[in-house]
């Protein structure tokens, strides 16, 4: 239904969207397999660069397959696209099908840990709105969930849990790894410290030494930042857009680019304000960013009644929050959070990325999209946090008297 429907936004709203672009080259793809394979397989296989001329001559938009991000999401609808016959949503189904995959994935993992809580987790992994809604159709977004899902899985899997699937876990961690790195490589960025963090925690818990376990926190955090500091500098030698001052000035370009096409269309923007591109700047961002990322827009704010959906979603995540922290308590809330290595987990990669796409997305219209990897795991972190408080509580006092055994049935 999700697929259906933003297909159907897609043709009769916008009436254009990167998705168009997207299968327009896997449609040149589908038509080589049908008639060229060698063809097909320079589209595939191949980087743009290294193409021959009958390839070049073969696709209706080239601009799209020079850019890598966009040319691996062509090619996975292309290699898809004979499920559904070369149509558009019938590709679009198939990818969709992929998300949910990765979505059930990410589900598995949560209710292996928490068994009781059955409808809750699937209310926050699969029925969320957001996520069957904007994580379907031949989009960056339905790869990226699937991807994201495969990675907690294979990392649970094959690390965390007693029962080990591991060759299964090795093959989901390193399509989600590829998959996320050539598509949104921040979603990979913003995943792994919390994973580090996730599978620290969970492995010290089982080390029955309390020396041991006390030795091991320091020992563990020292080696993270070690080779946290030394994958930032390789990352960043080879990537210059990816060390922080690049970050900061790419995303200040991002912010006045987005404000002025915003303005420009009459769309749905907002504004953290002055962006100063330093470390200051970004401390005093970074509450702004989270809180638009995971609250807004607010009702006033949807001016068009595409954000109407939207705006009811982050009112409700409001509200629930609220009533969780009321709930639970302030203190107790911050007690759960640094005792249960699940709700760290779900909420360092929650923030981090609601932080993120907040701080860089300046659309409301696009922020609804980009929003939706950190969602059900800010969800799960709420669910998990409310737990605390409605475990059942034993008798504080025994009984006055032990009742007495029932005696036998006299036989007649």
């Amino acid at each position: 239904m999700g697929a259906i429907l933003t297909a159907l936004m897609y043709q009769y709203y916008y009436g254009y969207g990167d998705t168009f672009f997207y299968f327009f080259g896997s449609r040149d793809i589908y038509n080589a397999l049908l008639n060229s394979p060698g063809t097909a397989y320079e589209l595939i296989a191949l980087e743009y660069r290294d193409w021959s001329l009958s390839s070049y001559s073969s696709i209706t938009y080239q601009g799209f397959f020079a850019n890598p991000k966009e040319a691996m999401v062509i090619r996975l609808a292309g290699v898809v696209s004979p499920l559904g016959l070369g149509s558009y949503i019938g590709t679009s189904l198939a990818l969709t099908v992929f998300s949910f995959l990765g979505s059930w994935a990410l589900f598995r993992v949560f209710y292996d840990l928490n068994p009781h809580f059955l409808w809750p987790l699937a209310l926050a992994v699969l029925f969320l709105p957001s996520m069957w809604f904007w994580s379907t159709g031949i989009m960056k977004d339905s790869i990226v969930i699937g991807a994201l899902g495969f990675f907690v899985n294979g990392i649970y899997y094959s690390i965390i849990s007693k029962d080990k699937k591991i060759i299964r876990s090795i093959f989901f961690i390193i399509i989600g790894v590829l998959l996320m790195k050539n598509i949104k490589i921040y979603v990979l960025v913003a995943i792994l410290p919390a994973t580090v963090v996730w599978v620290f925690f969970m492995i010290k818990e089982r080390i029955k030494n309390d020396t041991l376990r006390k030795l091991a926190t320091p020992i563990f955090f020292g080696v993270g930042a070690l080779g946290g500091i030394v994958a930032i500098q390789q990352l960043g030698s080879v990537f210059s857009q990816y060390t922080l001052e690049g970050f900061l000035e790419e995303a200040a370009k991002v912010q006045w680019c987005l404000k002025l096409s915003t303005e420009r269309d009459n769309g749905t923007g907002y504004d953290l304000g002055v962006l100063d591109p330093s470390i200051g700047g970004l401390i005093a961002a970074f509450p702004k960013a989270v809180n638009v990322a995971l609250f807004r827009p607010y009702p006033w704010e949807a001016t068009k009644i595409i954000v109407l959906p939207s705006a009811a979603e982050a009112l409700f995540t409001l509200g629930f929050t609220l009533y969780v922290f009321f709930k639970v308590g302030v203190l107790k809330t911050i007690k759960a959070i640094l005792g249960d290595p699940v709700i760290l987990f779900c909420l360092i990669f929650a923030i981090i990325f609601a932080f993120a796409v907040g701080f860089t997305s300046f659309n409301f219209g696009a922020l609804a999209r980009y929003k939706i990897p950190c969602l059900p795991f800010y969800y799960i972190a709420l669910i998990l946090l409310l737990d605390k408080i409605q475990k059942p509580k034993t008798a504080l006092n025994p009984p006055l008297s032990t009742p007495t055994k029932k005696a036998p049935p006299v036989p007649i």
